[in-house]
Parts: structure tokens; C-alpha cells; sequence
């Protein structure tokens, strides 16, 4: 089944996706890096993997981001 993430996790996703740094997805969604770290943080516990790597693979694989867009 997939992880039930917010609107704003899938936004952070998309972005740890593209390859961006918690500072370059704090400054394109206006928020403090804090923030950033907090959404990483449910992301990784959300979908049951150790690292931004993991995410990433397993947002593209399972198709969680539209990782095309822009």
C-alpha cells in the first residue's frame, strides 16, 4: 500500500528526488531548513527506509513524485 504523505512531504520528496540539498528545498518552498529536516524525517519514517537514497528510489520506483514536472 502507499504511505499515506501530505501534499507538503510529496513536495519535499519530489525535490530529495531531483537531487536537491535540504537548504536548495528550503529555499524553493520557502521554508526554514528546520522545517525541511522535520518533513525528511516523516518522509524517511513514513516509508520505512534509513536515508534520502532510499526515498528517492523508492519514490520514482513505486511512482509516489512527479519527479518530470516544473
Amino acid at each position: 500500500s502507499l504511505p499515506e504523505l501530505t501534499p507538503r512531504e510529496r513536495e519535499v520528496l519530489a525535490l530529495i528526488a531531483r537531487g536537491l540539498s535540504n537548504k536548495e528545498i528550503a529555499q524553493r518552498l520557502s521554508l526554514s531548513e528546520k522545517t525541511v529536516k522535520a518533513h525528511v524525517s516523516a518522509i524517511l519514517r513514513k516509508l520505512d527506509v534509513t536515508d534520502r537514497t532510499q526515498a528517492a528510489l523508492r519514490a520514482v520506483r513505486e511512482h509516489l513524485v512527479d519527479v518530470e514536472g516544473e
